[in-house]
Formats: structure tokens, C-alpha cells, sequence
């Protein structure tokens, strides 16, 4: 009545307050919850032990008995044949098989113990279920004496069998929580690695932009060179050449192609109209032209005057009904040549000119800077990523270590 009174009216139970472990510590607690699963097999195994060795010693004893003569019944019933046929074929067998499973004594830790007893016990049961189930014929004390004996060495394994379990199970929960706390140092050293290597890249980029508004400002001050101007018009009298010599180009490879597939459908020779083909295919005029023109402006011209080959527009017709294409070609060959020459000529001069050679150095020095700063900023970016990825791979694994732990008991990690 007492009791009930005091749980109606008495103070509540508090739960067990939770233990806090520093991170850098759980190794060691780990170390000593293994050192405490061990200690704690020792002593589960401490009864069972016994009791196998009590029915090992037994059982040794009871192997010598059946190895004597049935010290019970008349004269007739051990002349029966089967009590004959025991004595003479099973229990033989038997002794020899049970001998054979207690030839190694169980020792050692707890698993190699376990492991030896065992076997004992299915070498046992084996000869038992074998020659040794016919023993009860003529040893009808020392038979159920035997299957006493399986039985207490039995429940002693199965007593073994649940505290090896419950140890291993424990272990695995031992061994994942040793497995994230190691991740998670190796987290942590990675974090430093990125954290480090982002501060390094922020100021290696930060360290460049001075040095670049510097050569950027140094640039804009550079005097102007009259040769620059020279150097676009000349360039522009290229392309001017250019033009012109594709305004000539491009209808005369229209008209030998059409040349072409009529000497083709005649079966004459095409070699000749082929090398000034692809001369005219170039779009960059060639110094050699009308070495072999003649010919070839012949065997058109030939064409033309059989109507077999028509001149489609004003262009074609100045090439060749009016036979200005060699003078027409040569011109714009000549006026590319000149224009490149003098640009040769020019960019050759401004290589020695003072504010040219300035601005060529300050170029290049920026893109080179440019290109390190672009560097810089992209390892910025990278070490950042990776740290936010490392910081949500640690919050995962933080949870997955509370949980372990909460597994166990109120035990928390105090984490990093």
C-alpha cells in the first residue's frame, strides 16, 4: 500500500541526464565501450564455462563406463543379440566418436573458447544421434545420463551464442560511429585545406587589380603613333586588293567550271583548266598567274565561238568575250602585291617605334595578368564550392553520429 501511495503522490523519476563528449575525445570512449564489451563477454561467459566444464569432465567419466561391460542385468538379457550386437558394433563407435570430439578441450578468449565448444557439441550430438542412440539397450542408466549431459552443454553454447551476439551487434554500432568520426576529421583537414587555399586565391586576385588598373591607366597614356594610322590604312588596301581580286575570281571559276564539263562531255583534256582552277579557287592571289593562261583562255574563247558555252552576265563577258582576263587578273595580283608590301614595310618600321614596342609590353602584360587574376577568382569559386560541400557532408554526418550515439545511450558528441 505503501508503495502504491508513494508512486501516486511522490516525486517523478527524472530522466538520466545525457553525458557530453568532446569530439577529439569519442575515440577514447570508443576504445573504452570495446574494453567494456569485452569485459562484459568475460563475464557472461563466466557461468556457462563452468558449466561446460563440469559436463566435460562428466562426460569423460561417463566414456569410461561405456567403455566396461553393462555392470546390471541377468545372464540372459546381456546373452540377447541385440545387447550382443550393442556391445559389439555401437559402443565402440560410439566411445570412439565421442573420444574424437573431446580430443581439444575448450580455451582461450571467449570467441576461441566459444568456437571449441561448439564443436564439441556437434561432435557429441553427432555420435549421440549415431552409433550412440542404440547405447540405451544395454546402458539404460548411462544413455539418459548422456542426452542430460548434450542438454547442459547445449544451453551453456545457446548462453554463449546470445552474449556473442548482443557483443557483436554492440561492436558494429562501435565501429560505425568510429567510421563517421573519422570521416568527419578528415572533413575537417579538408575544410582547412579549402579554407586556406581560398584565402590564398582571394588574395593573389585582390593583389592583381592594382597591378592591372596600373598597366590599363599606363596604356590609355601611351603618346598616339601616326604609324598605327599607317598601319590601318594599309591594312584596309589589303582588303581592298582582296575584294577586288574576288570580284575577278569568282566569275572566271564559274566560267571554267562550265568550260570543264564540256570538254569533259567531249573527251578532250581538262589538265590545264585544273591547276588555273584551283589557282583561281585561292582566295589569296598568286604571283605566278598566266604562266599557262594562254591556252586556257584559248580552248574558252573556243567554246565561246561554238555557242556551246554561254557567258551569263556583264562580268564574264569582260573576262572573257572582250580578252582582258589575264590584264584584269594581273592588275589586282599586282595591286594585293604592292598593298601587302607596303603593310610589310610599315609593321616592319613601327617594330623599332618607341610608343608601339610600350603598348605591345603593356598588352601583353595584361592579358597575362588578366588571365592569372581569371585564375585566381575561378580557385575562389572552387575552394567555395567545396566547402560547401564539405559543410553539408559534416551536418549529414554530425546527424548520423547523434543518432549512433543516441543508440547506445543519452551519450552526445559535442561536435565541431
Amino acid at each position: 500500500m505503501f508503495s502504491k501511495l508513494r508512486a501516486l503522490f511522490g516525486r517523478k523519476e527524472e530522466p538520466p541526464l545525457s553525458e557530453t563528449i568532446p569530439f577529439d575525445d569519442l575515440p577514447a570512449w570508443l576504445d573504452q565501450q570495446e574494453e567494456e564489451i569485452r569485459s562484459g563477454v568475460v563475464a557472461a561467459f563466466t557461468a556457462p564455462k563452468a558449466e561446460i566444464e563440469i559436463a566435460l569432465d562428466q562426460l569423460s567419466l561417463l566414456i569410461e563406463e561405456f567403455e566396461k561391460e553393462p555392470t546390471y542385468g541377468d545372464d540372459e538379457m546381456m546373452a540377447h543379440p541385440k545387447v550382443q550386437s550393442v556391445l559389439k558394433t555401437a559402443r565402440p563407435q560410439s566411445v570412439r566418436s565421442l573420444r574424437q570430439a573431446m580430443e581439444k578441450r575448450p580455451t582461450g578468449d571467449p570467441e576461441a573458447y566459444y568456437a571449441t565448444a561448439a564443436e564439441i557439441l556437434k561432435g557429441v550430438i553427432a555420435a549421440a544421434k549415431g552409433p550412440g542412440k542404440y547405447l540405451h539397450i544395454a546402458y539404460k542408466e548411462e544413455a539418459p545420463r548422456l542426452r542430460h549431459l548434450i542438454k547442459d552443454i547445449g544451453r551453456a553454447v545457446n548462453s554463449m551464442t546470445t552474449a556473442l551476439t548482443e557483443a557483436g551487434q554492440q561492436r558494429e554500432k562501435l565501429v560505425k560511429i568510429r567510421s563517421l568520426h573519422r570521416r568527419l576529421e578528415e572533413i575537417d583537414t579538408s575544410l582547412k585545406a579549402a579554407i586556406t587555399k581560398e584565402k590564398i586565391a582571394r588574395s593573389s586576385a585582390e593583389s592583381l587589380l592594382p597591378k592591372i588598373k596600373a598597366a590599363e591607366g599606363e596604356l590609355a597614356s601611351l603618346p598616339a603613333s601616326s604609324i598605327k594610322e599607317e598601319i590601318r590604312e594599309a591594312e584596309a588596301a589589303v582588303n581592298a586588293a582582296l575584294q577586288q581580286y574576288a570580284q575577278v575570281r569568282a566569275p572566271a571559276a564559274a566560267v571554267l567550271r562550265r568550260a570543264e564539263k564540256l570538254l569533259k562531255r567531249h573527251k578532250a583534256p581538262t589538265d590545264t583548266l585544273k591547276s588555273f582552277l584551283e589557282f583561281c579557287d585561292n582566295p589569296i592571289p598568286q604571283p605566278d598567274f598566266a604562266a599557262d593562261a594562254a591556252p586556257v583562255i584559248a580552248s574558252i574563247q573556243a567554246l565561246i565561238a561554238s555557242g556551246e558555252l554561254q557567258l551569263k552576265n556583264r562580268e564574264e563577258q569582260l573576262l572573257f568575250g572582250e580578252g582582258t582576263l589575264t590584264a584584269t587578273v594581273q592588275a589586282a595580283i599586282e595591286s594585293y602585291r604592292q598593298s601587302e608590301d607596303r603593310l610589310r614595310q610599315i609593321k616592319s618600321a613601327a617594330g623599332s617605334d618607341p610608343a608601339i614596342k610600350a603598348e605591345e609590353r603593356l598588352t601583353h602584360e595584361l592579358q597575362n595578368m588578366k588571365s592569372d587574376q581569371a585564375r585566381a577568382e575561378a580557385a575562389v569559386s572552387s575552394a567555395q564550392e567545396e566547402q560547401v560541400r564539405l559543410l553539408d557532408e559534416k551536418r549529414r554526418l554530425g546527424d548520423e553520429i547523434t543518432t549512433a550515439l543516441a543508440e547506445i545511450g543519452t551519450i552526445v558528441c559535442q561536435l565541431k
